[in-house]
C-alpha cells in the first residue's frame, strides 16, 4: 500500500492497527498497516533509516497511536 492509499484508508477509519517494525536485513524500519507494508511508488517496501523518520510520517498522516516491534520472533 502506498502513502496515498494509507491516507485514504485512515481517513475512512478502515485501518485497525499501525506498527513500525525493525527490518533486520536493511537495518532500518518499516511501517505496517493491518499487516501490509507501506510501499514506494514502485511497489517496493518503503524503509526508513530511523524510528523518528517513520514516526514523523505517521504523524503527518494523522496517526495518533502506533506500536513499535523491534523483534520479528
Amino acid at each position: 500500500m502506498t502513502e496515498r492509499e494509507l491516507k485514504l484508508l485512515l481517513d475512512a477509519h478502515a485501518i485497525k492497527r499501525v506498527q513500525i517494525h525493525y527490518a533486520v536485513m536493511s537495518h532500518g524500519y518499516m511501517v505496517i498497516a493491518d499487516g501490509k507494508p507501506l510501499e514506494t511508488g514502485k511497489r517496493e517496501p518503503r524503509e526508513f533509516k530511523t524510528l523518528d523518520a517513520a514516526a514523523k510520517l505517521l504523524f503527518k498522516l494523522g496517526v495518533a497511536e502506533f506500536a513499535v516491534k523491534l523483534r520479528t520472533t
